[in-house]
């Protein structure tokens, strides 16, 4: 490929534009959605998706940063900020995909009125459509910080240690939400409070039941991350022929 056409990556940022503008459009419809069924229901739910979407929306603001970084002409203090932002970006990326485990909460908070089908009721479909398009938001989101991170990698390291790199964040970020959505630690609780969640670790791993309940969710969690990936990623990333 070459890369004075690589519209994804650091060469011509035409792709990464358009990418931003379709997040932001789905970020409003979500934001939008939300706000509709609270007047719809006259129930004050789900403003906490606004807070996981902004922490979805945080990776994108480091990748971008790093992208500014890496054009630094001073060495060290580029790599400073290079690797200070990327340990930022590693621990905050789970958040993007954490979106999808939010599906779950149609099936929480959706009142059933009594004797009826909940298939056949407008709020419930407010409700599920609101999450479903919040899970492609947070693949899309993930896409997006992962593929830029993994271009510069590319440009420096060659494709193949990219992409041994793109699928390592992925495993790391399925266990990282894992603990998120289960042993409800936040990305900054790594900083402050990592001896706690080491601890933890340590009680799910010794703990068979636990472990096989973990290694399963997980699993699923990094398929669903590397099949959004790939076909996210295959639609985005374009070359111009001319």
């Amino acid at each position: 490929m070459n890369q004075n056409y690589n519209i994804w990556g650091t060469k011509i940022w035409t792709g990464k534009i358009i990418m931003l503008i379709t997040l932001l459009i789905a970020t409003g419809f979500c934001v939008a959605l939300g706000i509709h069924l609270r007047d719809y229901t006259g129930r004050d739910i789900y403003r906490y998706l606004n807070w996981d979407i902004f922490l979805g929306w945080v990776p994108i603001g480091l990748a971008l940063c790093i992208d500014v970084f890496v054009k630094l002409r001073q060495s060290w203090i580029k790599n400073i900020l290079v690797i200070g932002a990327g340990i930022v970006w590693l621990l905050f990326y789970p958040n993007s995909v954490y979106l999808v485990t939010d599906t779950l909460h149609p099936f929480v908070h959706f009142e059933v009125p009594s004797g009826q089908r909940f298939l056949f009721h407008l709020e419930f479909w407010y409700h599920l459509f609101l999450f479903f398009v919040a899970a492609i938001l947070g693949l899309g989101l993930g896409t997006y910080s992962l593929s830029s991170i993994q271009q510069l990698i590319s440009e420096r390291y060659g494709v193949v240690r990219s992409w041994i790199f793109a699928h390592i964040v992925l495993i790391l970020s399925s266990i990282g939400i894992y603990i998120g959505r289960f042993i409800r630690w936040n990305s900054w609780n790594a900083i402050t409070h990592p001896k706690l969640i080491w601890k933890d670790v340590i009680e799910i791993v010794t703990d068979p039941v636990q472990l096989h309940f973990m290694f399963v969710f997980t699993a699923m969690i990094w398929f669903i991350s590397l099949i959004g990936y790939f076909m996210m990623r295959g639609g985005m990333f374009m070359t111009r022929r001319g």
